[in-house]
């Protein structure tokens, strides 16, 4: 074989587990084969040594040859149309269940980080004494369950009940990770065969970190024998690096960490990530005594569980932070209420540090202007405040939490007293003006899995971390620390520092004002957060089943992808609508105008309305959005708007206490009844008689279609005015509007940035250069060289406004995004800014970009 080489001896130099290339190991677990090549398949670079035993031809015979000669045309075309979907990149996909001649198979792809494809053949494997319920469906069952639950921990408690349910392991641990990246055993379900490690802590050491990286890319790792002999993977060409296996199911298993299990007495495991913001937050870790393989059924069923149990973590934890915010934002007024200058800031301090105390747990305050120190109950040293004060010195924007003190070289641990972590809070309005919290040492008990030790020793493979060969409860005393600073407590400190920024404003007794208001309304203000927490439910819903209905008439993911994405977009208009009008009700003509908004041009209008003012329910607007949505999104794909000659006349008027529509094309393509009856049809034909007791028809007469209905007038309300929306329209085609050129993009959610960021390549933008948060946005935009701008309106509590003006002095264009709607009000220097609203379609983006730049 001397055209070829062994990847699997691969030479570890680990002076730490870090090192160890875990996501090229040069071999794979012998429950599947894997081949990889080009991503067009024309040949096959990798082969694992095992092929010979599934397919009964040797890797040297099929190495180099394409892929068509071993699997035939169909597979190869699968295989390439999945390969050209973006999410291959990102996961591994399923292809589908083959009957090969060697017998039955479930195939699946990936395409990695080198532009590879990744084949994996696994023989087809049934669930033996699982539930008569397909895995999906048990899923669902359990995933009700867990959301039904208030806390975090008892969420964690029923998912390992339903892991266990699900795959059968002997034992299953939820596992959560600590800020120093410890983590803890918090919930687990067992038999009674095994070991409870219940409670028991592990050093972050035992995870390595690009262990907790490669879990981000892909949560689920599945060990299916411990003391199974790894196959290796061969490389047509011996230059060939090591093959990136990062997504690869397959993927052979560290040595070390083998070794690590087989101590734990494991015989076969499976690993699922749980990723919140991006990052790891904590995981499930199924043991098995024996040798175990899961279904691809279950495997995938469980992905999709760890997915939705990471969301609502997430929710979880946002609704603990908002708790928080509210809590310190209500601090904040009642401060403000007595306070409007710094140095009343500081005479107050005494009478305000109790209130400030109850927004975030404390054991003591501080307060720092100008070289005066003020404090409260139990806190450090002046010596010791002003030098935690010292920490960044150049930055005016702070908040800085510690749990150590001890640890700080710049403090002298006397001068601690019994404080323990601090928390600060600097803002660059009321700089040198700086807030400090403090929490005394805490002396707590730590049962660690074992003495937490790293112990050096020469293997097989090299110098390397000996894995721990005693799991048994390890108790230490940890001092030096205080309670950790929570995710709740930096969002009150975020508060409290628009609280330091406030107090220094100018016009703070209009402040003052502004909050006696507050006050006096805040009945009514929460009776409109009950009414609107009422209507995004309603309108999750309405998402849930869109998603569900249009799925089962699409005839590809991409189609269902964009369907979907614009009925998304018509929602959010209309409901943007509502709101804009105080939640009273919509203008059906304002729907009409926001849907048909490309057509309405004075010199060439293809669109011809008429009808007095009627106003729709807010309730009642999203449904009728989304059916006319529907309409006209057929009349631009098929009917009289897919022409320049064709022409849409739609009347409406209201008599015998009801609401009667009308729709005409005509000038458009010949028209022929559909043969297939797909969702979009179902929802223009039924959505209206059963949602809102009203009448509908629908008619493909040759000369154009033609659409009514009628509804009662109780679904109707009085209006002033017609509602008028600043968004851009939600109908537009998809164009490449930004060949070539240079965007600036400020956004604080990463995952929507990244969102954006594929949205604007696709639409041609050659290079995107991303800040999120207003000073790191305004240095960006005095490095210049941007053709144009996409700012989010609201960053982390910061307008970006300033951002946006100075734009304009540069005359560099600029679009706002903005989850808030257009009834937020603008500077009357950026009226004349267009509004993007969440979630953008790239229809809708391509079209604003257009008119930006044109």
């Amino acid at each position: 074989m001397d055209d070829y080489r062994d990847q699997s001896g691969i030479q570890l130099d680990l002076n730490t587990c870090d090192l160890e290339p875990i996501h090229t190991p040069g071999r794979i677990q012998p429950f599947g084969v894997l081949l990889a090549g080009p991503s067009d398949f024309s040949k096959i670079d990798y082969c694992s040594a095992n092929v010979v035993e599934y397919f009964d031809v040797t890797p040297k015979t099929i190495l180099g040859s394409p892929f068509a000669e071993l699997f035939g045309v169909q597979l190869v075309h699968d295989l390439r149309n999945l390969a050209s979907i973006s999410t291959a990149r990102t996961q591994r996909e399923r292809v589908g269940r083959y009957d090969l001649p060697q017998g039955e198979f479930e195939v699946y792809l990936h395409v990695n980080s080198s532009d590879q494809a990744v084949v994996e053949f696994e023989t087809c494997v049934e669930d033996v004494g699982q539930s008569l319920q397909s895995p999906i469906d048990q899923t669902r069952k359990y995933l009700s369950a867990v959301s039904a639950r208030e806390t975090i921990a008892q969420m964690l408690e029923v998912s390992v009940s339903a892991l266990s349910a699900l795959t059968g392991f002997d034992r299953v641990m939820a596992y959560r990770y600590e800020a120093n990246g410890d983590g803890e055993v918090v919930a687990e379900r067992r038999n009674s065969s095994v070991d409870s490690f219940l409670g028991l802590r592990y050093p972050a050491w035992d995870v390595p970190e690009q262990a907790r990286a490669l879990q981000v890319k892909n949560p689920l790792r599945m060990l299916v024998d411990v003391a199974q002999s790894p196959v290796p993977v061969f490389a047509f060409d011996e230059k060939s690096p090591p093959l990136d296996m990062a997504l690869a199911h397959l993927r052979g298993i560290s040595p070390i960490h083998v070794e690590y299990l087989s101590n734990m007495g494991v015989g076969a495991t499976l690993t699922l990530g749980l990723i919140v913001d991006g990052k790891l937050w904590g995981m499930f870790a199924c043991h098995h005594q024996s040798s175990k393989i899961v279904s691809s059924d279950v495997r995938i069923a469980v992905e999709l569980f760890g997915q939705m149990v990471s969301l609502l973590i997430k929710q979880r934890l946002d609704l603990e932070d908002t708790v928080r915010r509210h809590k310190a934002a209500e601090a904040r007024e009642r401060v403000l209420a007595e306070t409007d200058a710094k140095t009343d800031l500081l005479h107050s301090f005494p009478d305000l540090a109790p209130i400030l105390g109850q927004v975030i747990d404390c054991d003591g305050l501080a307060i720092t202007y100008e070289g005066k120190t003020l404090t409260y109950r139990s806190t450090p040293s002046n010596e010791a405040i002003a030098a935690i004060g010292m920490h960044d010195p150049d930055n005016e924007d702070v908040v800085y939490a510690v749990t150590n003190l001890s640890q700080c070289k710049l403090i002298d641990k006397e001068d601690l007293g019994h404080s323990a972590g601090t928390l600060l809070i600097r803002a660059t309005a009321a700089y040198p003006m700086q807030l400090f919290f403090f929490r005394d040492e805490k002396i707590r008990k730590l049962n660690w899995a074992g003495k937490p030790e790293k112990q050096m020793e020469a293997g097989p493979l090299g110098p390397r971390i000996t894995p721990r060969g005693s799991f048994d409860a390890y108790v230490e005393s940890q001092k030096g620390f205080s309670d950790p600073w929570e995710s709740a407590d930096l969002a009150a400190a975020r508060e409290l520092q628009i609280l330091l920024t406030q107090i220094t404003a100018k016009g703070e007794r209009v402040q003052l004002m502004r909050h006696k208001d507050l006050v006096s309304h805040q009945r009514q203000q929460d009776l409109m957060i009950a009414e609107l927490n009422h209507r995004v439910k309603n309108i999750l819903a309405l998402i849930r089943s869109l998603s569900r209905q249009a799925k089962a008439s699409s005839a590809s993911l991409e189609s269902y992808a964009i369907a979907l994405e614009q009925r998304i977009s018509a929602l959010a208009a209309a409901h943007d609508l509502a709101v804009s009008n105080s939640m009273k009700g919509v203008s059906l003509r304002g729907i009409l105008k926001t849907e048909l908004d490309p057509f309405l041009d004075e010199d060439s209008s293809q669109v011809l309305m008429s009808g007095p003012l009627v106003g729709l329910r807010a309730d009642v607007a999203p449904m009728i959005a989304l059916v006319l949505h529907e309409i006209v999104s057929n009349a631009v794909k098929y009917g009289a708007l897919s022409t320049e000659a064709g022409i849409v006349r739609i009347k409406w008027s209201v008599s015998d206490s009801r609401l009667h529509f009308s729709w005409r094309e005509l000038g458009g393509p010949n028209v022929a009844d559909p043969e297939r009856h797909g969702f979009g049809r179902s929802l223009i034909e039924k959505a209206i008689p059963f949602e809102l007791d009203g009448d509908t028809k629908l008619s493909f007469e040759p000369a154009g279609v033609q659409f009514e209905f009628d509804i009662p007038d109780e679904n109707l309300v009085e209006l002033e005015g017609e509602t008028t929306s600043k968004l851009v329209g939600s109908v537009a085609k998809i164009e490449k509007a930004a060949t070539g050129k240079t965007v600036l993009l400020v956004e604080d959610n990463v995952v929507l940035a990244m969102d954006m960021m594929e949205s604007l390549t696709r639409i041609g933008t050659e290079h995107v250069e991303t800040a999120s948060s207003y000073p790191a946005g305004l240095k960006l935009v005095e490095k210049g060289g941007f053709d144009f701008a996409v700012l989010d309106m609201n960053l982390r509590g910061t307008v970006s406004f300033g951002i946006a003006e100075r734009l304009i002095e540069q005359g560099i264009p600029f679009v706002f995004v903005t989850g808030y709607g257009s009834s937020i009000d603008l500077p009357k220097n950026l009226g004349a800014v267009p509004i993007l609203t969440k979630p953008v379609d790239e229809g809708t983006l391509s079209k604003c970009i257009q008119d930006l730049l044109s």
